[in-house]
């Protein structure tokens, strides 16, 4: 069983690594700007539905809330600490349920209980870029293996969402280019090994200092795992869609909203198993 659900977690996982007047106004915006001791607090709501063939469906939810804190600033970045301090997951899959809430459950008796709360309440430098919105950790983890296989629901919550501290920081802050129109658009692309992601953003409306952006996100990706002495081949196309609320002054979000369509295969053994999954996600930060 633990297999099974390991399988279909790297499954998941290769798919996704996203009122106005009349008169236009001009949005020009050139860094994030924050204040040494600013404190956000940063909330995120994830629902998985997943059809993995054969019968077998997924259905999870997941909530998680970071405390960031402005440490230190430079005039090209910023020092963030990133902080978990609540963590509530409901998984269930083929039968088998998970459950834990870090409000609930202090005192962690099972494995994956203890994988959980182990991750909570942890300090965690990131530098941030004020004029690109990039986080990087302020120094590399070492990446337990051992432990990511022993907890699988684990990994569907770093891949689905911006679980990362690194991934909260940066996913808190969206720049309008200097020059951008209501109506105007912007793409970027970023290509890594196995996948391939185009973002394309569209400014909807701005209402005193809110800008409203629409987001259009299209994912490819075709990779190849070997696990536990099992080869497979993934292909997965993501299309996400949603809108996101992003203070012009300071870069700052206050809402991001996604829906993420998942469609494509797993071959294995020489069969291709098809796969669909849709992903709800809604973040807020104060």
């Amino acid at each position: 069983m633990k297999k099974t659900i390991l399988v279909l977690t790297c499954l998941i996982t290769a798919a996704f690594s996203f009122c106005q007047t009349a008169m236009p106004k001009t949005i020009s915006t050139g860094k994030i700007l924050l204040s040494d001791g600013q404190k956000i607090i940063a909330a995120s709501t994830i629902s998985i539905d997943a059809d993995l063939s054969n019968g077998m469906e997924l259905h999870s939810s997941y909530t998680t809330e970071n405390a960031l804190e402005v440490k230190t600033s430079t005039d090209k970045n910023y020092t963030v600490t990133s902080t978990l301090t609540k963590l509530k997951v409901n998984f269930n899959m083929m039968g088998q349920a998970t459950n834990y809430d870090s409000e609930k459950n202090e005192a962690p008796s099972s494995e994956v209980e203890k994988s959980f709360a182990d991750r909570l309440n942890k300090p965690v430098d990131v530098i941030l870029d004020n004029s690109t919105g990039q986080a990087t950790l302020s120094q590399k983890k070492e990446k337990n293996e051992e432990v990511d296989n022993e907890n699988p629901v684990d990994g569907m919550l770093k891949m689905f969402s911006e679980s990362s501290d690194d991934g909260v920081v940066s996913g808190a802050f969206k720049l309008v280019p200097q020059g951008k129109n209501v109506g105007d658009q912007w793409a970027d692309t970023t290509t890594e090994k196995d996948q391939k992601t185009i973002r394309t953003y569209t400014l909807k409306s701005v209402s005193g200092n809110d800008a409203l952006i629409q987001l259009d996100i299209v994912t490819t990706a075709n990779t190849k795992l070997d696990m536990q002495g099992m080869e497979f081949e993934i292909k997965t196309t993501t299309k996400t869609s949603g809108d996101i609320t992003t203070d012009i002054n300071t870069g700052l979000l206050k809402t991001k909203n996604t829906k993420s369509e998942i469609t494509g295969s797993l071959q294995l053994m020489g069969q291709d198993v098809p796969i669909s999954a849709t992903v709800n996600t809604t973040n807020t930060y104060k």
